[in-house]
């Protein structure tokens, strides 16, 4: 079994039903923070955060609302070849 299957199975037993993975989700198979996980947004570094799909919608006070998505492959290959 190689690194990608082993975190894929990993996720799989987290999270049996999903396909995707939402920004708590991911941040809870990372091993990070909510807070990281915003901290590497508001510092553009998306070179260390798998493919993921955003989507914003505006709120009644004009704040925008972001939520993320991630592919479970993604994360899988993601985590594999980024193992510290």
């Amino acid at each position: 079994m190689d690194k990608f299957e082993l975190h894929l199975e990993r996720i799989k037993n987290l999270f049996p039903t999903k396909i995707t993975l939402n920004q708590q989700q991911f941040c809870q198979v990372k091993g990070i923070s909510t807070t990281k996980f915003n901290s590497l947004l508001t510092k553009n570094e998306l070179y260390k955060l798998p493919p993921f799909k955003v989507e914003t919608i505006q709120r009644k006070n004009g704040y925008p609302y972001r939520t993320y998505s991630f592919d479970i492959y993604d994360v899988a290959k993601y985590l594999a070849n980024n193992e510290q």
